[in-house]
């Protein structure tokens, strides 16, 4: 395990932190936008409405009871919490969430671009199918709704119009699915004039699936649906 991995988990209001300056150094989210979590005992963790991701230091970050509500009655945490909320209450496999509004999935959101066929093996391994959640006013208990059907099969959603939310074991898992996700959906973007690409056959994909067992994955019920 690296350094910075061992930080991100002794330290996680440092980590949440550093996982919000990637965000914005890499152009995934600008000013305000997106917001990042992760489980702490019974509630969890999350980035403060209305600030800067590159400004965010762990100082920032604010402690969550399970239905939502800051500790500190004082500190006003994401407007998305009830998203953040929703997800651990669904998935007790999953320790941190990652909204974020990266160019080719907000891209591939609004063209309505498919991210739900295996066209490359990265995409079968450390995610599997990601499904494109309907629009819903950002912020409201709407959004909460349109998710709620998606969020026990699958690790990462496509938010119509407001880009993408990844889960993760823990922030570094949920980061690397962001990671692999937009390259996934940059690839998907621009084949997308090409025509029709054929997916990976389910004998390549049962392969693939193993792989990923091994790697400690957490593989989505959607894609062990498809191999049956």
């Amino acid at each position: 395990m690296s350094t910075g991995a061992r930080i991100w988990e002794s330290e996680p209001r440092r980590a949440v932190a550093d996982v919000c300056n990637r965000l914005y150094e890499r152009s995934y989210l600008v000013a305000t936008s997106g917001n990042v979590s992760v489980r702490r005992g019974e509630g969890f963790l999350i980035t403060p409405a209305s600030t800067r991701k590159d400004a965010v230091g762990p100082d920032s970050i604010i402690e969550c009871r399970a239905d939502g509500t800051p500790l500190d009655p004082e500190k006003r945490p994401s407007s998305e919490v009830a998203m953040h909320r929703e997800v651990y209450r669904a998935r007790p496999d999953v320790n941190a969430a990652i909204h974020a509004h990266p160019h080719y999935c907000l891209a591939c959101s609004l063209a309505e671009i498919s991210l739900t066929e295996m066209l490359l093996p990265e995409l079968a391994i450390y995610i599997g199918p990601v499904p494109l959640v309907p629009y819903a006013t950002p912020g409201t208990d709407e959004m909460c709704v349109k998710l709620a059907p998606f969020i026990e099969k699958h690790n990462a959603f496509l938010l119509k119009r407001h880009g993408v939310l990844v889960l993760g074991k823990d922030l570094q898992d949920a980061y690397n699915r962001l990671e692999h996700l937009e390259h996934i959906a940059n690839v998907a973007y621009l084949v997308s004039s090409m025509g029709t690409i054929e997916p990976l056959t389910k004998t390549e994909l049962r392969k693939l699936t193993s792989q990923a067992r091994k790697l400690g994955q957490h593989i989505s019920q959607t894609l062990l649906e498809l191999l049956e």
